[in-house]
């Protein structure tokens, strides 16, 4: 599976955050310390939830705070990789 098909194949879970090209444009999560354990193609957790290599993953540090999505959609926490989508 490409990077794009992986991508694609995430979808929305959150009320407040959308799936969309926008979002994806300014998501850090690719730039993340913990985003390495993550599958390709696994971006945008504020809304898609999180990865599906949740089980195997540990917290290595957090960009959200500092992502355009998280200050956009006044969004608060973090590590949504691991602890889901905003609700």
């Amino acid at each position: 599976m490409t990077t794009a098909e992986a991508v694609a194949a995430r979808k929305q879970k959150s009320d407040l955050v959308p799936f969309d090209d926008d979002t994806i444009g300014l998501c850090q999560c690719a730039t993340c310390p913990t985003h390495e354990q993550c599958k390709v193609g696994e971006v945008v957790f504020c809304s898609s939830g999180m990865s599906d290599n949740v089980n195997d993953m540990q917290k290595k540090g957090c960009q959200c705070p500092t992502c355009e999505v998280f200050s956009k959609y006044n969004l608060g926490g973090g590590f949504f990789c691991i602890e889901g989508e905003v609700k």
